[in-house]
């Protein structure tokens, strides 16, 4: 008897759990009088007519177990009523899906919006792992906040009449290669596409005025970027912790300001041109941009924020400060422990707390400025002051001499020097376009860099002289990196005339 009542039940459980699929006609607002009691057991539902905000949540609260619906030949008509429904809203407008209908569809796989649908309101899909497939009608224009957020299967491609994203509206997705340049978007929204774990390649379209803060930010595969030129306003953190971020490109030039943490933590970003209506470098813009080697800041810079570059640990050469620089904030490129010169714009007139701090194997430094910059706390902490060369102008060693900080340093004349080395053993000078370096001492490895940070030669061998031909190299400055045998580096900056 028991074992007939065990298979009694499990056939009642297998045919509680076969799909049920349920057609109809709906007016607005009649949508639960027709399907009635067996409303909880349908899986795959498709209507025709008009639906209304009442319908919709009537689908929200009793359809849960929905693996699909397909609403393409509906209307959404508009709503007004003294009770509130869906999002404890009271009114609903047509052509616009409700927020929060189908927030939680553990089962949802697959949606067909109406053909007329220009709305899709908050949170309406949020939270649905199933979701795979949307049919998004013919004039969808808006999508709002939170829309999508946590769709983690969901890989749809977006439609061309799409204006707007929301805050949060594909968080979460399963985007491998989202192209938007068929789109109209003109406005993404904070953290849109924040944590696309799996997204590695994005075209944004040349209509997009707004990239909203964190937009895309966690995206960990996503490996290069192009801003477009219609690009008014980019939001704080905009590509944060995109850690295969290896390319960026600006073609805009309405950007004043490069934002706070933009590219924080995009530990694969080796080398990047900001654009040329920059004025401002944000607080933490390349906060540890670990393999940042190179930067090309335009001539327009005149503020660079606090920690902007703090951990780029591979950086070597800070000579792409432009002239015009006129403050630099706190810590902004600490634990540069490769960094082996820095040169000084003219126009500097304050270095803010720490700057340097922690850069460890700071060689030389080229100070410009006639009067010595106002100095904050500690800005050369864990700098060998003692060992590094400082070079200023003529008038002003004295100057340098008495002011507090600066006046630890090596302080040597620069004079008409194109050169400047921490070590008197090194002999640098152009003898028909050919870069001489003698030493007294063994050499073993030498290197010359562009002011941006990019390698154009490299030799290897014990020697106590080498020759380099710089004929075929554009520009007349270049930063020189010299090994010796013994393991010292010395780095200068050099001119040809």
């Amino acid at each position: 008897m028991k074992q007939l009542l065990s298979i009694i039940l499990l056939l009642f459980a297998a045919h509680s759990l076969r799909a049920v699929d349920y057609t109809c006609h709906a007016q607005a607002g009649q949508l639960q009088s027709l399907i009635g009691v067996p409303g909880s057991t349908i899986t795959r539902l498709t209507v025709s007519g008009t639906l209304d905000a009442r319908d919709f949540a009537y689908i929200g609260d009793s359809l849960t177990q929905l693996t699909s619906i397909d609403l393409t030949d509906c209307t959404i008509a508009a709503f007004e009523s003294r009770d509130t429904y869906l999002a404890n809203q009271s009114r609903f407008e047509a052509n616009s899906l409700p927020a929060h209908t189908f927030i939680g569809f553990q089962n949802l796989t697959t949606v067909k919006l109406p053909r007329q649908t220009q709305a899709i309101g908050e949170a309406a899909f949020a939270g649905c792992p199933a979701l795979t497939t949307v049919a998004w009608g013919d004039r969808l224009q808006t999508i709002d906040d939170l829309a999508f957020s946590g769709c983690t299967a969901l890989n749809t491609p977006l439609p061309a009449t799409l204006q707007t994203i929301g805050e949060y509206g594909f968080a979460q997705c399963a985007y491998t290669q989202l192209d938007l340049s068929g789109t109209a978007l003109r406005t993404i929204g904070a953290n849109a596409f924040g944590n696309c774990t799996r997204l590695t390649e994005v075209t944004l379209p040349t209509s997009l005025q707004t990239l909203g803060e964190r937009g895309f930010a966690g995206c960990s595969a996503l490996t290069t970027i192009a801003l477009p030129g219609s690009l008014q306003s980019l939001g704080e953190g905009c590509f944060a912790h995109c850690t295969a971020l290896t390319r960026a490109e600006f073609t805009t030039h309405a950007l004043d300001t490069l934002p706070a943490y933009t590219f924080d933590h995009c530990t694969a970003l080796a080398a990047i041109q900001v654009p040329d209506a920059v004025t401002h470098i944000g607080e933490g813009a390349f906060y540890y941009c670990t393999a940042l080697t190179g930067c090309t800041l335009p001539d327009g810079v005149r503020s660079i924020g606090d920690y902007a570059f703090a951990g780029c640990s591979r950086m070597i050469h800070l000579t792409f400060l432009p002239e015009g620089l006129e403050h630099i904030g706190r810590w902004p490129f600490y634990g540069m422990r490769q960094l082996y010169s820095v040169s000084i714009p003219s126009t500097v007139t304050y270095i803010g707390d720490h700057a340097f701090d922690n850069c460890t194997r700071l060689a030389a430094v080229l100070a410009y400025p006639t009067l010595p910059p106002s100095l904050g706390e500690e800005v050369f902490r864990e700098v060998p002051q003692a060992n590094c060369a400082l070079g200023v102008p003529d008038e002003s060693i004295e100057l340098y001499r008495g002011t507090p900080q600066w006046q630890e340093f090596d302080i040597r004349l620069l004079s008409n020097k194109k050169e400047l080395t921490a070590d008197n053993r090194l002999n640098v000078h152009f003898e028909q376009g050919n870069l001489i370096v003698q030493s007294s001492a063994p050499m073993r490895h030498i290197a010359l860099y562009t002011p941006d940070g990019r390698l154009v030669c490299r030799e290897s061998g014990e020697t106590n002289e080498w020759a380099i031909d710089t004929r075929l190299y554009p520009g007349q400055i270049f930063i020189l990196s010299v090994q010796m045998v013994s393991g010292e580096y010395h780095h200068l900056k050099v001119g040809r005339n």
